[in-house]
């Protein structure tokens, strides 16, 4: 077997060391103490067909290690780089990180730390474009667990995940951008458990502030003006079975405090009445707001995330799992032919152009705009049906929908909201181009990797996936 993984250090006894035990994790390594012949064995190996997958580089070396980092990308951006150092400064490391280094560890002789290292390659070994094979075993199991399509490692990862939490009774915190599709993740939370109850879905962020107990909890006629009859709450409706509670992050402060006991004693009280109801329901909560900095600003309760966040999952956007663009476009204009009884076909044309787009709305907006498509279409969906539409979404034609002069934006908010907007597509469109790789997205954008993955959270973009 060909080595997958190079290192490159000056020091040969550490090199000595390092292979050593990354033979003992059955790794073939190859090992430079120059660097130059060493990025020249990686040109050589990417030539061969047969490329590196990881390089562990030393920062302290005549050739600095952000220099030998900026020439390994430059060979094969997909390169997993791992810096070396002894020590290291902050503006080292900004070096590294501008270079496109994915991580910067502490140099140290002992065995934890090279095993750490050898855990690393073993995934970015083993991890690389799926084969036909595990690509149709990836889009059942996901088709199965999710009712979703698709055969990205990222859906197969929630798959799998869906499918271990599905039988346990803990609260499920699922996080996502708006359009990732947190609705099915938790209806196929509930529909592969056990429990026999409803379903019910709160969307958190649509109910009136004041009337937020009564739709959850219920409430006694007369117990507030309006209140003309008894009303069940969705977490007595939901006994038995399971309730999502989604956009919790909307949810206001002292409902938080109700919710909170709620999930600890597991009995509600509604609204005007003093006596308890006791509830069996399994709770399942989404956001897609950063909720650790909804806590540092005060809006959301430390408590209660920590009761809500279980049982995490993170549902990957569609710029991190392009390949899951093909299945899904494809799958929804064989559903419209079967709703028109038509026969119409999107061409790969077409669809290489759908990956390459950003996709701000996820499949929310994939779904949209394929729908559209196939309405404009004869027979063939081919790419000029979305350079339109693509076209039609800009400022100007924003501005023109507006119709009613309550609809109008101050000049601060409109300004505000579209610079997010486009800063979110821009940081989304560098993911795309980098395939899934935050490094080598933020090396594209010229932003240290640091400001890269600040500004992602901030805009509430996704940044803990496995990459």
């Amino acid at each position: 077997m060909k080595p997958r993984v190079i290192a490159i250090d000056d020091d040969e006894m550490f090199l000595t060391g390092t292979k050593a035990l990354f033979n003992e994790k059955q790794i073939p390594l190859s090992t430079f103490a120059n660097p130059e012949k060493a990025i020249r064995a990686i040109d050589e190996a990417k030539n061969s067909g047969s490329p590196f997958k990881m390089a562990i580089v030393d920062y302290d070396m005549p050739i600095k290690g952000n220099e030998v980092v900026r020439s390994i990308k430059k060979i094969d951006p997909s390169i997993h780089t791992v810096i070396l150092s002894s020590s290291l400064s902050a503006e080292e490391s900004s070096l590294c990180n501008r270079a496109g280094a994915d991580h910067i560890y502490l140099k140290s002789k002992s065995k934890e730390r090279i095993l750490l290292l050898a855990e690393i390659a073993s995934l970015k070994v083993k991890r690389g474009k799926l084969t036909k094979d595990e690509k149709e075993a990836n889009n059942e199991w996901i088709k199965k667990t999710l009712n979703l399509r698709g055969h990205s490692t990222g859906l197969a990862k929630v798959a799998s995940e869906v499918s271990k939490y599905a039988q346990a009774g803990e609260s499920v915190l699922i996080t996502g951008q708006s359009g990732v599709g947190k609705e099915q993740v938790a209806r196929s939370i509930h529909n592969n458990s056990d429990r026999n109850g409803a379903f019910i879905a709160v969307n958190c962020g649509a109910i009136s502030k004041d009337l937020v107990e009564s739709e959850l909890f219920g409430h006694l006629k007369g117990s507030f003006t309006g209140a003309s009859n008894n009303q069940t709450g969705k977490f007595v409706a939901a006994h038995g079975g399971t309730i999502f509670l989604d956009e919790i992050g909307e949810m206001p402060l002292d409902s938080q405090v109700k919710l909170l006991r709620v999930l600890q004693e597991k009995e509600v009280y509604p609204v005007g009445s003093t006596k308890p109801t006791k509830i069996d329901v399994r709770v399942v909560a989404a956001t897609n707001r950063n909720l650790a900095e909804e806590i540092k600003k005060g809006n959301f309760r430390e408590d209660l995330y920590f009761r809500l966040n279980i049982l995490p999952i993170q549902i990957p956007t569609l710029s991190e799992r392009p390949e899951d663009i093909e299945p899904i476009a494809k799958f929804i204009v064989d559903e419209k032919n079967n709703e028109t009884g038509l026969e119409k076909h999107i061409t790969d044309d077409a669809i290489k152009l759908l990956e390459s787009f950003a996709w701000p709305g996820n499949i929310r907006e994939l779904n949209n705009k394929i729908r559209k498509a196939y309405t404009l279409a004869d027979s063939i969906i081919d790419r000029s049906h979305f350079t339109s539409l693509v076209n039609s979404d800009d400022l100007e034609g924003v501005i023109n929908e507006i119709s009613k002069m309550e609809d109008f934006m101050s000049y601060e908010d409109f300004v505000e909201n579209h610079r997010n907007r486009l800063e979110r597509l821009y940081l989304e469109k560098a993911m795309v181009l980098a395939n899934g790789k935050r490094a080598e997205a933020a090396r594209l954008t010229g932003l240290p990797y640091t400001t890269y993955i600040f500004k992602r959270k901030s805009l509430g973009l996704t940044v803990n996936q496995n990459q």
